[in-house]
């Protein structure tokens, strides 16, 4: 880390300075009894005076208290083994934090302190721990394109006919392998979306990108895509986990993917995205050994905690990429942002709604 330069990061929104810190006397680097994490340094934030004008701070006999929404999913994290994190944020910033005990139902963490500026540094550390816990946890919605219209789900049907027919022996190709057509989609981003609260920033989070990015982007134009090719994102065709196909905007603009990207990067400085990649890749997934299982929903992001078996790890995509590389699914206009809840469902067959918001369709 180069001191003079300390790097910039985002946690909920805010830019944050991390600032190099020394490990605890007698700290021995990987042993974790000693209790210190790397998620624990200090952040300072870069604009802290705007950052204290956007809080609501509460005046108290005894100088301030702060509220903060956390989930209480991540209670333990800021508590620590016997307490121990705790007690440290509180030793280290002179205030009192107060968490809701599990019988109580709340997710609202109060800090009390003398000062704004202590009350600020307790709110930091609690936010840098909650947000590392954030990218572990296992995503619960994410953002999609959906693809599902009855044109591309007759055309899916068809490419999943003829490779069951005309690639019959190939290596791990059975039907156990292809996407639901119902569940047709291409990801932007994966979330976690814990909380009411949490699902409602979401929705305000969309709506605002819908304002400021998608409508000066489109300027009322319709967003038309043509889904065309097959592609993999290994080196083996013969051994080969996911097959996708390819999203191409008509107009070979960058517009689709600027959106794409963006509502990626809002939804990750926000705190509700897990940081995974640095760009969106526009494709839809139609083949992945992970259905083999029952499990997963085809999500760029497939991290269900489980690994295949080595007979169902791959499967020879060779034979189908010479008969169907360039295999047209169709035209589609992309007129919807989708905040899909992972393993839920609507009568329709796709993911069920915690939100989403219109593209324009150029009729109007």
């Amino acid at each position: 880390m180069d001191l003079l330069k300390p790097p910039i990061i985002h946690i909920g929104g805010r830019c944050y300075r991390r600032n190099p810190t020394a490990p605890p006397p007698g700290w021995k680097h990987g042993a974790e009894e000693q209790g210190y994490q790397e998620d624990e340094e200090i952040l300072t934030s870069v604009d802290n005076e705007a950052l204290e004008c956007s809080l609501d701070f509460q005046e108290t006999s005894k100088g301030f208290s702060l509220s903060i929404d956390v989930p209480s999913t991540f209670f333990g994290v800021i508590i620590g083994k016997g307490g121990e994190k705790k007690r440290r944020i509180e030793q280290e910033t002179q205030c009192q934090i107060e968490i809701p005990r599990q019988r109580d139902r709340s997710d609202m963490i109060v800090i009390r302190g003398t000062q704004k500026s202590k009350l600020i540094s307790a709110k930091t550390r609690i936010d840098v721990l909650v947000d590392s816990a954030r990218q572990r946890q296992r995503f619960t919605h994410f953002l999609s394109f959906p693809l599902n219209a009855p044109k591309l789900k007759g055309s899916f049907k068809d490419f999943k006919e003829d490779v069951l027919r005309q690639c019959d022996g190939a290596p791990g190709v059975d039907e156990n392998v292809f996407q639901n057509p119902d569940k047709l989609h291409l990801t932007i981003a994966t979330l976690v979306l814990l909380t009411k609260t949490e699902k409602m920033k979401a929705q305000e989070l969309l709506e605002k990108c819908k304002v400021e990015v998608i409508e000066p982007l489109l300027q009322g134009e319709p967003c038309k895509v043509d889904v065309k090719g097959l592609e993999y994102m290994n080196d083996d065709p013969s051994r080969v986990r996911v097959l996708y196909a390819k999203v191409e905007p008509q107009d070979n603009s960058n517009k689709l993917q600027v959106i794409a990207d963006t509502l990626m990067e809002r939804f990750q400085s926000s705190g509700l995205g897990k940081v995974e990649y640095d760009q969106v890749k526009l494709h839809a997934t139609l083949m992945n050994c992970i259905y083999r299982r029952g499990t997963g929903d085809g999500v760029t992001s497939h991290d269900d905690g489980t690994t295949p078996q080595a007979n169902e790890d791959f499967f020879d995509a060779q034979p189908i990429l010479q008969k169907f590389g360039d295999f047209r699914f169709g035209s589609h206009t992309i007129d919807t942002v989708h905040i899909s809840q992972r393993g839920s469902y609507d009568p329709s067959g796709f993911y069920l709604s915690a939100g989403q918001i219109q593209f324009p369709d150029g009729r109007s």
